[in-house]
């Protein structure tokens, strides 16, 4: 995982390092990664090995949000 690609995540979750890597996964059909904010109402973004990336609140499911980015949606 690019330093590049947890510094964006850590700004926009607002969450340390060690959260932000331990709330992640890997996402590899689109060589990319998902991290989320586990607290209620938390955020979720999903960011490529380009760091294109896309948003979503609590509300939005993984498979949503995935398939959404799939589709070209960033944000």
């Amino acid at each position: 995982m690019k330093d590049e690609i947890v510094a964006i995540a850590i700004e926009i979750l607002k969450m340390s390092k060690e959260d932000v890597i331990k709330n992640s996964k890997s996402i590899p059909e689109i060589d990319g990664f998902y991290f989320w904010n586990p607290t209620r109402g938390g955020l979720s973004i999903i960011i490529n090995s380009n760091c294109e990336k896309l948003g979503a609140t609590s509300s939005v499911s993984f498979e949503k949000h995935l398939k959404a980015f799939i589709e070209g949606k960033r944000n």
